[in-house]
């Protein structure tokens, strides 16, 4: 942009005043100073004019130039003005100059001479100075900085060269400092030197050499790498001379052949910093050989590029340990799989290849902790992989997965490349890609479902959805244990668009519990419209039971009490897919539905369960025996591998890795805590002690003296306990009509549902005993003028009567058997759960707080739990409720466990024994 568009446009002035300027000769450049005005006041720039004042500004170029000085950052800002620095009029072009009536730099006639001699108080250097006929300017001519004022007042400007040496002299040291002075003579001739500067005899008999480079040697004797300074000079100094000077950190030394060398202070500094450094060890030494940059001290002029070369002279080799998984063909669709790890040099060659477990060995490392980056092997190196652990993990799953024999057939290749998915610069040979480049063809490594699935899948999800692709692909079955609440329906029906897509639907057979029907039909219908037109469900007393007419049939949905009455036409149906929703339905092997489920002819098996595991391992082994029968072996072998080690008293952590390492195929659990860390909002438990009532303290008394005295055994007496703190009207029926108030734990639950209502907000109540579910429906009726919905056992179409609680807007209750709520229903218009009573079970009690702990949830969720409590301390132990709490707060962490039995968090022996000691 043109000086003259930045100025155009800005305000006016009433009067015209010319803009006037002053140039002043100064230290460090030239000194500008603006005026305006009748009383030449001072003025900044930038100048504001208007276009009839610009037509009348004489100088108008010169002023623009000054202008565009200062946009441009070349003017420096003073107290007095302006200032155009040395260094920027020094490069200026001549046009630039002659516009300011600068002159240019003159290349002067100089003569190096001296006063004194060195040494004494008296010496000096002088630069004599000739310009044309002018000569001895340093005495005749004024000199401000580098500007000469010549005796007939005209001016001189010093070229860059001869004032960067008249700055040298000026900067003289003190003459008596005897080590600093000879250092700079010898520092003023050099320089001289250097612009041919003639000098008298005196100054040339003063034999100084200078040393005002460096350079770093590096020595390496196999145990470290040091580094020290190497001095250099563009003098002619022997190098044995300047090697002595370095070793011995000199700044100054003598001898009758080179006379006096000084170091510059500049490069001492530098030596010094060099000195200073710790020799290089351990695994800084192939660090150090790999990239020598980081390890060297920045020195200006100093190339660190040219080390590489002189590192490579000091023969220090470094490896790369280089993961593996290769497999062999073995003829007839039959591969032998081999994992472990190469060591090749930078070229890619392989010089050794070990197993995972030697080459631990060979170093000594914990792969899983270690935070080794490199080991040392007969004086050479090998960097390990940052990811080592990780693969030596994968690896032993790998290999207890296959077992003994490390042959896998062609199409279960693809399982191997889940197992190390995450696993970086990993090396898979020609037939493991060519399986991976089929997955790709066939659209498994896809994560995005066809364009009529409408929802949007989260990462984790999508995870699933890719992993049961690939099961189907490789005719292997799967268990999907996602903790609750993590959507297995909707990763499910991602799946069926898959099949109905590639034309792989039909027939499809879907079974679930009868409750669970409607949510099915819904979820298909709400994410997969053109699927929902495929669905048929099988129930009624008009179902079809002919076979030819199932085998055309796209999904078909059933209970699992039908499955096992028409187990007849549909085990004459060859399935392309058997899928089953709440597989706990089948954990007994020897039920009806567990025998028929696993006689049906399927292509590809899948089992839905957030709860595998809720009596027994057995349930595990029968689940997994219908999704892929033989893995486990038989239920005897799998008892006397797994079982009876896992549910013994003292639990062993390597055989719960080793069952999850067998299954990890085909068995995929994510869990809430993992997966949703940071997207659900927060959830908050309290708990609330609540006194006993007058009836409620006196029949609790009566029920302890009863046991006491052989009356009443100990497990009855636990039951009439837990129903007695809920109400005492569940055991004495003249107590059912107390008021409210009479009952504290009833009272406290209407308390917490009246903040719920003020909130407008909706709220969960549960427990499972019938009568106290009737009994706070009363309650609820009678203080909030609704009747809220009750979910047990018996309720039929949950699904519709939860559509309608999820629907209605503002405040609303609903009463929940936590073991009804556990499966399969999704609440989350609620965000407060009362616990009125707690099931003695810490995983199905957060099965039903998941009901609204869900995705889906969008408000932060309350958890309350009323205890009764002995507020007056007569009770040895305190109440039942308090000795449940107590029990189910230390075993939450074996809920959260996979493989732990229900039976191992059974409370009843437990709070028996600390109620009646």
């Amino acid at each position: 942009m043109s000086w003259w568009n930045r100025i155009s446009g800005k305000s006016q002035q009433p009067l015209y005043h010319p803009v006037e300027w002053k140039f002043e000769k100064h230290e460090s450049g030239l000194a500008i100073r603006l005026y305006r005005g009748q009383e030449k006041g001072q003025i900044t720039l930038p100048v504001n004019m208007t276009v009839a004042e610009l037509r009348q500004q004489p100088g108008l170029e010169t002023l623009e130039l000054i202008e565009a000085m200062w946009y441009e950052e070349g003017l420096v800002e003073t107290a007095e003005g302006y200032l155009l620095p040395y260094e920027t009029l020094a490069e200026m072009p001549v046009e630039l100059l002659d516009m300011l009536d600068i002159p240019r730099p003159a290349q002067l006639e100089l003569f190096l001479a001296h006063e004194g001699a060195i040494g004494t108080p008296h010496f000096r250097f002088v630069l004599e100075k000739k310009h044309g006929s002018w000569t001895h300017l340093e005495r005749t001519a004024q000199r401000i900085g580098p500007w000469l004022r010549l005796p007939d007042r005209s001016w001189l400007l010093m070229s860059p060269e001869q004032y960067q040496l008249q700055q040298l002299i000026d900067n003289a040291p003190n003459s008596m400092d005897k080590e600093r002075v000879f250092q700079y003579v010898a520092e003023v001739r050099s320089a001289a030197r250097r612009q041919n500067i003639a000098m008298d005899s005196y100054l040339e008999k003063q034999e100084y050499k200078f040393v005002d480079e460096l350079n770093i040697d590096i020595q390496y004797d196999g145990q470290q790498i040091d580094l020290s300074p190497q001095y250099l000079s563009k003098d002619e100094i022997p190098h044995e001379l300047l090697h002595k000077m370095s070793e011995g950190n000199y700044s100054y030394a003598s001898d009758p052949t080179n006379g006096k060398v000084f170091v510059s202070s500049d490069v001492l500094q530098k030596a010094t910093s060099i000195r200073e450094r710790d020799p290089i060890r351990g695994q800084d030494i192939p660090r150090f050989a790999e990239n020598p940059e980081a390890f060297l001290p920045e020195v200006e002029g100093l190339d660190l590029s040219l080390f590489g070369e002189r590192v490579k002279s000091l023969g220090i080799r470094v490896y790369k340990a280089q993961p593996y998984v290769h497999a062999t063909d073995k003829g007839r669709g039959w591969f032998e799989l081999e994992s472990g790890i190469s060591v090749v040099d930078y070229e890619g060659e392989v010089q050794e290849s070990f197993t995972t477990d030697n080459f631990q060995a060979l170093f000594g490392g914990d792969s899983s902790s270690s935070d080794q980056e490199y080991f040392e092997i007969d004086g050479n190196w090998v960097k390990l992989p940052p990811n080592l652990g990780a693969f030596t993990e994968a690896a032993t799953q790998l290999k207890q997965s296959l077992g003994a024999d490390n042959r896998i057939d062609v199409t279960k290749l693809p399982y191997v490349l889940e197992i190390f998915e995450n696993i970086g610069q990993l090396e898979f040979n020609q037939p493991i890609l060519h399986a991976q480049q089929e997955l790709v063809d066939a659209g498994v490594m896809d994560k995005t479902p066809p364009s009529m699935f409408t929802a949007t899948l989260k990462p984790f999800q999508q995870d699933g959805f890719v992993w049961m692709k690939s099961l189907h692909y490789r005719n292997l079955g799967g268990l999907l244990a996602d903790d609750m609440g993590l959507g297995k329906t909707i990763q499910v029906v991602s799946l069926l668009t898959y099949l109905f897509e590639r034309g792989r639907l039909t027939p499809t057979l879907i079974v679930v519990p009868k409750t669970l029907l409607e949510n099915w039909v819904g979820e298909i219908e709400k994410f997969a419209l053109p699927l929902a037109r495929q669905i048929y469900v099988h129930g009624g007393s008009s179902r079809i039971k002919d076979p030819e007419i199932l085998k055309k049939t796209g999904i078909i949905l059933t209970t699992y009490q039908t499955l096992v009455r028409d187990q007849l036409a549909f085990g004459q149906v060859e399935w392309q897919a058997v899928i089953c929703d709440e597989a706990q339905a089948i954990k007994n092997p020897s039920t009806a539905a567990s025998k028929v489920i696993k006689a049906m002819k399927s292509r590809f098996r899948l089992a839905m369960t957030g709860t595998p595991v809720e009596n027994g391992l057995s349930e595990l082994w029968s689940i997994l025996d219908y999704v892929q029968p033989g893995l486990l072996g038989s239920l005897s072998e799998f008892k006397k591998e797994f079982i009876d080690k896992l549910e013994s008293d003292n639990r062993e952590s390597e055989v719960e890795q080793q069952l999850l390492a067998r299954i990890s195929m085909v068995y995929k659990r994510r869990t809430k805590s993992e997966e949703l860390k940071g997207q659900l909002p927060d959830k908050v438990a309290e708990n609330y002690p609540i006194p006993l009532g007058i009836e409620q303290r006196q029949l609790y008394s009566e029920v302890i003296s009863q046991v006491k005295g052989k009356k009443l055994s100990g497990l009855q007496a636990i039951q009439i306990l837990r129903e007695l703190c809920s109400h005492p009207g569940l055991v004495l029926d003249q107590c059912k009509r107390l008021p409210v108030e009479s009952v504290p734990k009833l009272a406290k639950t209407i308390e917490l549902i009246r903040e719920v209502q003020r909130r407008g907000e909706k709220v969960l109540v549960f427990t499972e005993l019938r009568q106290m579910q009737e009994l706070l429906r009363e309650a609820i009726r009678d203080h909030f003028d609704i009747n809220p919905a009750i979910i047990n056992g018996m309720t039929e179409r949950r699904q519709s009567v939860v559509n309608q609680f999820n629907n209605r807007p503002g405040f609303d209750v609903m009463i929940l058997s936590p073991k009804a709520a556990g499966t399969g229903l999704t609440i989350t218009s609620a965000n407060h759960v009362i616990h009125y009573t707690r099931w003695w079970n810490p995983a199905v009690e957060n099965q039903a707080t998941d009901r609204v702990y869900r995705i889906g949830q969008e408000r932060p969720v309350q958890v309350y739990y009323p205890i009764v409590t002995d507020t007056e301390n007569v009770l040895r132990s305190g109440t039942v409720e308090q000795i449940v709490h107590r029990i189910l707060s230390e075993k939450q962490e074996l809920a959260s466990s996979i493989v732990v039995s229900s039976r191992k968090l059974d409370v009843e022996n437990e709070v028996m024994a600390q109620l009646f000691n």
